[in-house]
């Protein structure tokens, strides 16, 4: 059974039941109203009788309660009996032939209940009585008896059910259909962007990451599908990233070791010694070249798997800051020169040393300058800073060289990400985009932050901070969990 039937008939269900439920509750509630304005109008005619009798009593004119009797016979319909049992006399006052079956009864009972009682008269009716005393000097002088058949009264209530019954009825059948309309909409309106949000699971499913879902709504519906369309970029972005690592990978791979095949079997075609030195020589550094890199790449692939799966090593130690930059700055200026760059320290005297761990730190320091030395053209400028700024040490690489679109700044630090046509403008090969990836990773291990600031043909500088060490001479050895 499909979603909407089966919500269409869960909700149906509870409307019948609620709507049947609160219709049979209101006939029941106006079956009480209607069977205690009975009673009420018992009651008023037997307040008007007894002040009848009352007024008989004083005048000392039995008449009057004869022909009030009469009276009543000819206008309370269903009235039983309406006599006066005088206590004095022992006798009933007001007779009235309508209620002569009842004389007998009434004139050897004077001493009956008083109060609402049900009787049954000598033809076996159920008769429903209301009775009040008559008093007169603070005693009582007789009782007022006013008898209703019960049939009348059962069916003056039934009569008056009967007639409202129709009524909530007809309101229950309105209220039920348009109830019924209303949850087969609102039934349409909830399977219909589900539909949709399946449709498109199914569509990105078959590889189709291009799929998009328009729902038009600003409920959680629309929360749903706006955040599935966010993943469906986020698929695209990664399927993206994934053919681009592959494609690095690939020539990460491929150049290096088909360097190593080749220049392997260039020497195994002939004894060594019959090869000239400098062909070996160049041969042999070359294969070191192409292993290191080789290496180095597998390092990065590791240290990012780490920095996925949440851990990072961190040692900490007392770590010189300014030192690190100095001996960065010195390993890099023999190819500053080669491209007639200038390289500068700005690092001051009093710099305070940190914790952190010194090989992985001088790790981010050389994946920033060798990104500022790279993407920086002849005669450009390279800067080295540092500075206190208060809880952290903040270290600044700063280049001239051919800057950032703002619109990848955010981008920077993600995995294989790297800002299109770099590679055109600057040449030389193309990397894998773990670099920045890994130094946040680490920065971010040492409870610090990495960013950066770049402006198109005006150059880059990035941002990386380092707590403040306590004890600059204090040792830890510390597994960071992320």
């Amino acid at each position: 059974m499909k979603l909407r039937t089966r919500l269409s008939l869960f909700t149906g269900i509870i409307i019948v039941a609620l709507v049947g439920g609160v219709s049979l509750s209101i006939l029941h509630l106006l079956q009480k109203v209607f069977l205690e304005e009975v009673r009420s109008n018992q009651k008023t005619a037997l307040n008007n009788f007894s002040r009848v009798c009352e007024e008989s009593l004083v005048l000392r004119d039995p008449v009057i309660v004869v022909s009030y009797t009469e009276s009543l016979s000819k206008s309370l319909p269903g009235l039983a009996y309406a006599v006066f049992a005088h206590n004095e006399f022992q006798r009933v006052f007001g007779e009235n032939p309508k209620f002569q079956e009842f004389y007998p009864y009434f004139s050897h009972a004077m001493e009956a209940p008083i109060g609402d009682q049900v009787l049954r008269s000598p033809k076996g009716e159920l008769i429903q009585e209301v009775s009040a005393p008559i008093l007169r000097g603070g005693l009582s002088a007789g009782m007022v008896r006013v008898g209703f058949y019960q049939t009348y009264v059962d069916a003056t209530v039934a009569e008056k059910v009967v007639r409202v019954q129709g009524i909530v009825f007809l309101v229950a059948g309105i209220s039920l259909v348009l109830a019924v309309l209303a949850t087969i909409v609102m039934s349409a309106q909830i399977t219909r962007p589900l539909n949709k949000l399946a449709t498109g699971a199914k569509a990105i499913g078959e590889g189709n990451l291009d799929t998009q879902i328009h729902v038009g709504r600003n409920d959680e519906l629309g929360f749903l599908a706006h955040e599935f369309n966010v993943m469906a970029i986020r698929l695209k972005e990664l399927d993206q990233l994934k053919d681009e690592f592959v494609s690095s990978v690939s020539h990460e791979l491929r150049s290096p070791l088909a360097a190593i095949s080749g220049y392997v079997e260039l020497m195994t075609r002939k004894p060594l010694e019959q090869i000239p030195v400098e062909k070996r020589t160049k041969a042999f550094n070359i294969i070191l070249d192409s292993t290191t890199r080789l290496t180095q790449f597998i390092n990065d692939i590791l240290d990012l798997a780490k920095l996925k799966a949440g851990r990072v090593d961190i040692r900490k130690t007392s770590f010189n800051v300014g030192k690190a930059l100095e001996e960065t700055l010195s390993l890099f200026q023999p190819l500053l020169d080669k491209k007639r760059m200038a390289g500068r320290l700005n690092v001051p005297a009093d710099l305070p040393t940190v914790l952190a761990d010194d090989e992985k730190v001088r790790q981010v320091i050389t994946n920033l300058v060798s990104n500022a030395y790279k993407f920086t053209p002849e005669n450009g400028t390279l800067t080295l800073s540092a500075k206190d700024t208060g809880a952290d040490i903040t270290v600044n690489v700063a280049d001239t060289g051919i800057g950032i679109p703002k619109e990848f700044i955010g981008q920077l630090f993600e995995r294989f990400k790297q800002v299109p046509g770099t590679r055109q403008k600057m040449g030389g090969p193309k990397g894998t985009g773990l670099g920045l990836a890994i130094a946040k990773g680490i920065v971010e291990a040492h409870g610090g932050r990495i960013w950066a600031e770049s402006e198109p043909g005006q150059g880059t500088t990035f941002f990386f901070t380092l707590p403040k060490a306590a004890d600059a001479g204090a040792y830890l050895n510390a597994r960071i969990f992320n």
